[in-house]
């Protein structure tokens, strides 16, 4: 095993560009370049993470693949990086041409020449990396251990309703105020409404801009009651200096012997309409 020994500066080289298709393969990875003023261009690796060649393209776009419930985020990150925004870093789910939803983790930074450089990679393993317990930021649940209360939920049986809420325009305020702020302001967002809940009604981060609460034993029409008074209450809080931060929220209850993918599913309907309208409860 001495090759594995030998100096650092006896082994550097520069490989040859035509491995890179086998080592984007090898990361389950893809890349691309966004020149400005013109469409992003993906190379064929960023095809392969969604099991599609050339010849198997149709007319569908790389957003239109998004899951519904990511669209406006991602749509709101790349709109950023349209007007200036240097970095990019999302994490989310899109659809694979088996017909199954793959979540991916996408990072790009500008060049020197004012062009986006980015990569794209698959998170196989996402779901296992999920932390339990806490979010670090917010000190809430985190989304595996609410997932698992709402199971504990539907096998209990009763009414109860589900809220998923996210701060409207929060690509804009990340590029405003930068990542520290609007970490701040997610914190402060999350004791407000915590303080507004019942001591055991669930509540946890979704994702990097979204909630989820539970109201056990709460009907449809107390539960739009509920997240009126929590749109007005941000609204009104000072989350930011001279700039109001808003929520949008959609809202559903959980029908007798509904599955958990279809209560999520008509969950994030309702929440992406609200997103589209911004500063909404729909439900």
């Amino acid at each position: 095993m001495d090759v594995l020994k030998a100096p650092l500066a006896d082994t550097v080289t520069e490989l040859d560009c035509s491995l890179m298709a086998d080592v984007m393969a090898i990361m389950d990875a893809g890349a691309w370049r966004w020149p400005q003023h013109q469409a992003i261009q993906r190379d064929p690796s960023c095809l392969a993470l969604l099991g599609l060649t050339p010849e198997t393209l149709d007319e569908m776009s790389w957003l239109a693949r998004v899951h519904p419930d990511d669209m406006g985020r991602v749509a709101e990150a790349f709109a950023a990086c349209l007007h200036g925004h240097d970095a990019l870093r999302l994490d989310y789910r899109i659809l694979h041409h088996d017909g199954h939803y793959i979540r991916l983790d996408e990072r790009a930074s500008r060049m020197a020449n004012g062009d986006l450089l980015g990569m794209v990679r698959r998170c196989r393993h996402a779901q296992a990396a999920e932390p339990q317990g806490t979010d670090p930021l917010t000190g809430l649940e985190s989304r595996r251990d609410f997932e698992q209360r709402l199971g504990e939920r539907l096998s209990q049986g009763g009414a109860f309703c589900l809220l998923q809420l996210t701060v409207d325009h929060r690509a804009k305020i990340l590029q405003l105020f930068g990542e520290a702020d609007c970490d701040a302001m997610l914190a402060k967002l999350a004791r407000i409404v915590r303080h507004e809940l019942r001591k055991d009604d669930p509540f946890a981060r979704w994702d990097d801009d979204t909630f989820i609460l539970m109201l056990p034993g709460i009907e449809r029409l107390d539960a739009l009651e509920i997240a009126e008074r929590l749109r007005l209450e941000i609204a009104d809080a000072s989350l930011l200096p001279e700039r109001p931060v808003t929520i949008s929220i959609g809202l559903v209850q959980h029908q007798p012997g509904e599955q958990i993918d279809h209560l999520l599913a008509r969950l994030a309907s309702c929440h992406g309409q609200a997103r589209q309208e911004h500063n909404q409860v729909v439900g």
